[in-house]
């Protein structure tokens, strides 16, 4: 009774108490934080990628400068942490564009997974068409990452080629991965079930393809510069 009297005092004194929220104030919230946490996201990975880039450019410059079998071998070893790290981060945000291009509800996290998942792809709210934009935006970024690369990294130096395979690697694995998700979902309808069917096949797989490629790309690099 003294808990339904509190109520009643509460109700009374402010009106407003008892209301159902604004769904138009809820939605400015949901979106401010969104954009607070795009920017910390962003930030994270933004310093992820440059902090990798910088650290293969010191070895570079170490083995260059010097000659050292061991300075070759860090550089190397930093190229390769440089690439997964590059292409994994572009990956997401790949994902990320294309279902935002698609308006797929897509809320970004707080704290990225395991470092480079960024936001929470609604699969159960979101049609065929987001998810087909969603999954080939994450497809595409990695290749254009490996154009890019042909244009700005020195293809003439071992850890060059390094990165630029790792580059390849991981682009080979995402596609190999995910393109016949894909098409299953286009052929199929339902993306959640060939989403489903994709993970619990193919995901080792898809890497061990990836590392052949990018060894068999290394390789050919090295002979032929």
């Amino acid at each position: 009774m003294a808990a339904e009297a509190t109520r009643e005092d509460e109700l009374s004194s402010n009106p407003e108490a008892g209301t159902a929220p604004d769904p138009a104030a809820m939605r400015a919230f949901a979106a401010k934080l969104d954009r607070a946490n795009l920017k910390k996201v962003g930030a994270l990975h933004f310093a992820m990628v440059m902090g990798a880039l910088t650290l293969w450019g010191a070895a570079v410059a170490w083995a260059l400068t010097t000659g050292w079998v061991i300075a070759e071998v860090a550089a190397v070893a930093n190229a390769v942490i440089a690439g997964t790290v590059i292409a994994s981060t572009l990956h997401e945000w790949g994902h990320f564009t294309g279902a935002r291009l698609a308006d797929a509800p897509s809320p970004v996290l707080e704290t990225p997974r395991n470092y480079y998942f960024m936001f929470d792809f609604k699969m159960a709210d979101a049609d065929l068409r987001q998810f087909t934009w969603m999954s080939w935006g994450g497809i595409l970024a990695p290749w254009v990452l490996v154009i890019a690369a042909l244009f700005f990294v020195p293809v003439g130096v071992t850890s060059g080629a390094a990165l630029i395979a790792t580059l390849v690697a991981k682009a080979t694995a995402a596609s190999h991965f995910e393109v016949p998700i894909v098409r299953e979902a286009n052929a199929c309808g339902d993306h959640a079930a060939a989403f489903g069917r994709g993970i619990a096949g193919g995901l080792e797989k898809s890497g061990r393809v990836g590392n052949l490629t990018g060894l068999a790309v290394f390789a050919l690099l090295v002979l032929a510069f």
